[in-house]
């Protein structure tokens, strides 16, 4: 089984002590149409104290623009897995140091277009009968984790571009940074990692950056982050760059930015 989207997947309110793990974070599963697939993972409390209770939620994730998860409800969008998902158990509790394994079926229809099709399975845990307010109302303090579940049918396809660049100052989302601007054309889920150069007006190289690894879902356009080594003054610059995601070939793209 490969491993696939570097995603953290956290989300919500949390309390250090109260939280549940997932493990593996996701998995990668090759079908045909009309397929049967079967999963595990385990979900485990790592606190000493303290019953949780965990609930299975069910939810689709696309890319935004800046590159975030957006999270939606099943079925959004004409590649959710999860509407071909079924998990068990959907509520259980947790001892402290317990585990839980949780199996979940994916049927594919046999109508299934090739391509990639992805949704996650997210674990909401309290402590056990906990909540806050007055009487007939309270506040159940929740967090969440989840496991992706990608599947692929039939053959795929994976291609990309580059449309273009922006500069981000240093400031609150951390160092200088040059933001790839990229468009996954293909079928299939993508991880990238790739470096960018840029120059100066007369061709001198001025910085340097690396592209982390990123996952890029298909017919999502995102930007990519590539922390610079250093500030850039103000003034005119090339960019070039280059990607890698696992092909013998590469992608690659250049442009031109203004630092004011």
């Amino acid at each position: 089984m490969r491993k696939l989207l570097p995603l953290t997947l956290l989300a919500g309110l949390a309390l250090a002590q109260t939280g549940v793990g997932v493990s593996p974070p996701r998995a990668l599963y090759p079908a045909t149409p009309g397929a049967s697939l079967t999963g595990s993972l385990v979900v485990d409390h790592p606190g000493r104290s303290g019953t949780l209770q965990v609930e299975v939620v069910l939810q689709d994730v696309l890319l935004q623009a800046d590159g975030r998860p957006l999270y939606l409800d099943p079925g959004s969008h004409p590649r959710s897995l999860t509407r071909w998902l079924s998990v068990t158990p959907l509520v259980f509790l947790l001892q402290p140091q317990a585990t839980q394994e949780v199996r979940y079926t994916v049927q594919v229809p046999k109508e299934a277009q090739p391509g990639t099709y992805w949704g996650v399975v997210f674990f909401e845990s309290a402590p056990a009968g906990n909540r806050q307010g007055g009487e007939g109302l309270g506040i159940r303090i929740k967090t969440r984790v989840g496991h992706v579940v990608y599947v692929e049918v039939g053959q795929v396809t994976r291609s990309g571009r580059i449309q273009g660049f922006r500069y981000l100052p240093q400031g609150q989302e951390g160092p200088a940074q040059v933001r790839l601007v990229f468009q996954n054309t293909g079928t299939g889920l993508l991880r990238l990692k790739g470096r960018v150069e840029v120059r100066d007006a007369q061709g001198r190289p001025v910085a340097q950056g690396q592209v982390p690894e990123t996952a890029s879902l298909p017919g999502a356009t995102h930007e990519l982050p590539a922390p610079l080594d250093r500030v850039l003054p103000p003034g005119r610059y090339l960019v070039l760059a280059v990607l890698d995601y696992g092909s013998p070939s590469l992608i690659a793209g250049e442009g031109r930015i203004e630092v004011r």
